[in-house]
């Protein structure tokens, strides 16, 4: 029997925008930057090898009718019905087996960008040089994907004419959040919006689709293999130089809800609900069985969708990122500036850039350091406030809500990310899944620990960026500190190397997850580090629950989750 693997799509963290409204906006659009932009060649017209790329070995959606054993005893309802004539999602995963040589393709790799990295560099070059670095990086994904002449057949990447693109397996073993057939979507974050559209918080999802370059993708297949089976790393693993990762993320959340997000590109999926299913177990357990969750939360082409992209996050590996290697970058819809943009995947503008997550000083809050970004900026990121000022044209009253709000202290996150969090702080988690099926919390309220990103509300209370009240909370007999606690979660954590849990405090250092990681015959007590991959994190994870219940006769009628999951 083949083991292929489930997934539990991951969320990032977003932050809390600033009022200031006193610098100067930047002209994030390609065509009208002030720094000049190197075109990007146009695809050939003919084919390119490293085509058909989708060959089958892992399941491509939640219930693929190729791995009946998947989805043993549940009710079917992630299948193409019959007489459905729209797209239908192949996995690609035929990964390279050779380390491809990129660079020419790869524009931004020039040392005419190494300025960016540099942080004497002056704030307005930099931002010059970050808006043309985000578009040759974007164009780069963009190209062969697009433009199909229906935005419904885009990114078929199995049949790519300019360069192969490749996906992750095992995102299909999870009834809630598994990818759905039509695009191979998976289900991210729950999301509320204040937005003068509506008195009433805007509740919905996210759903979205990683791709990986072949750089990217021939680290995949060190842990994928060509016969189904896969190698689990045993020590750190490491991306290599020119890696680059693209990844729409949709919202079930209409244009007239967002207006941003009208003349935005809009799919038909095959999701669940947008209330994120409240399943309740008939037994009295505390989980539903997989088959429960099947029979109680059906997806549906027509009743929960369509989506609209909302978001579009990519990730490069650079080694002139001191440290972290890595550069992370977010786009949002900005549909209505850019309604005259041909393509509809365009119309979209860069929120910003970052290689680094701005560590505070030992016992200084997150919340408070770097001071006053939007006026002095920061040493290892870039923030496009002109579209930050878009997304939060339309808010309502309340502004930890608005759709702009970004991460910690204006660190970069997207709408679809927490408030709290940063790009940096949940990727820079990234870990080999433990003999418990143990992972770190990719943030602190997520693991039931002390808050991250705290800060003192005007009444002196201690809330998070998104506004929830903040705690403090013990590890053993210890209380660790809102700072404490922070220098976990917005350290840069260095490329491929392990993700640190520990913090240093008066008692002396504590593990703020006490007895983990625990690796199956290994006296190793570090985390194996995914080199800022989550997918790969979320993908080993759902890979060892399928083997946990594939040992069961039964293995649907078991609980769907056995370990806490990471998330985006």
């Amino acid at each position: 029997m083949k083991h292929k693997t489930l997934l539990i799509t991951l969320f990032s963290g977003l932050l809390f925008a600033c009022s200031d409204q006193s610098s100067t906006p930047t002209d994030t659009s390609l065509k009208q930057a002030s720094v000049e932009v190197a075109p990007v060649p146009a695809p050939p017209t003919a084919p390119v090898q490293n085509k058909g790329t989708c060959t089958g070995t892992y399941p491509s959606y939640w219930q693929d009718p190729k791995f009946p054993e998947m989805y043993e005893g549940q009710t079917v309802s992630d299948q193409p019905m019959p007489g459905y004539q729209g797209p239908i999602f192949r996995l690609s995963d035929g990964y390279p087996t050779e380390l491809p040589n990129e660079i020419a393709d790869q524009p931004w790799r020039d040392a005419r960008f190494d300025p960016l990295f540099d942080a004497s560099t002056e704030p307005d070059m930099k931002q010059k040089l970050a808006l043309e670095y985000s578009w040759l990086v974007l164009e780069y994904i963009f190209a062969g994907n697009i433009n199909s002449g229906n935005v419904e057949t885009d990114w078929d990447v199995c049949n790519n004419p300019v360069r192969a693109w490749f996906n992750i397996p095992f995102q299909t073993y999870n009834v809630l959040a598994g990818r759905e057939f039509t695009h191979g979507l998976t289900r991210e974050a729950p999301v509320s919006f204040s937005m003068n559209t509506s008195p009433e918080p805007l509740n919905g999802t996210m759903w979205a689709v990683g791709f990986f370059n072949p750089t990217a993708a021939y680290t995949l297949g060190t842990i994928w293999k060509a016969d189904g089976q896969p190698q689990i790393p045993t020590e750190n693993v490491s991306f290599a130089e020119g890696a680059v990762v693209g990844k729409p993320l949709f919202t079930t959340l209409s244009s007239a809800q967002m207006p941003m997000l009208n003349n935005l590109p809009v799919w038909k999926a095959n999701i669940s609900s947008p209330d994120f299913c409240g399943c309740k177990s008939r037994s009295g357990a505390a989980q539903c069985t997989m088959t429960e969750e099947s029979q109680q939360c059906p997806r549906s082409l027509d009743k929960y969708g369509p989506v609209t992209l909302l978001q579009f996050d990519l990730a490069v590996k650079d080694s002139r990122a001191e440290g972290t290697e890595w550069v992370f970058g977010t786009f949002v819809a900005d549909g209505q500036r850019k309604a005259t943009e041909p393509s509809p995947w365009k119309r979209i503008s860069p929120l910003g850039l970052m290689w680094g997550n701005s560590t505070p000083p030992a016992g200084v809050l997150a919340s408070s350091y770097p001071e006053a970004p939007r006026q002095n900026g920061f040493d290892d990121m870039v923030i496009f406030w002109d579209t930050v000022d878009m997304l939060n044209e339309d808010g309502g009253a309340d502004q930890f809500a608005h759709p702009g709000h970004l991460g910690c202290n204006a660190r970069l996150d997207g709408p679809a990310d927490k408030a709290y969090s940063s790009c940096m702080s949940c990727h820079g988690s990234a870990s080999v899944a433990d003999q418990n099926i143990n992972v770190p919390p990719i943030a602190a309220q997520f693991g039931g620990l002390t808050s991250e990103c705290a800060l003192q509300a005007a009444d002196g209370s201690w809330i998070d960026a998104s506004g929830a009240p903040a705690s403090q909370r013990e590890v053993g007999d210890v209380t660790i500190s809102f700072p404490e606690i922070d220098s976990i979660f917005f350290a840069s954590t260095p490329a491929a190397e392990p993700y640190n849990t520990t913090v240093a405090t008066e008692s002396g250092p504590v593990n703020v997850l006490p007895g983990q990681p625990s690796y199956a015959n290994s006296e190793r007590t570090e985390w194996i580090s995914l080199d800022y991959s989550l997918q790969t994190s979320i993908s080993i994870v759902q890979w060892k629950q399928w083997q946990q219940h594939a040992v069961d006769p039964k293995p649907a009628h078991l609980d769907v989750h056995q370990a806490k999951l990471p998330r985006r």
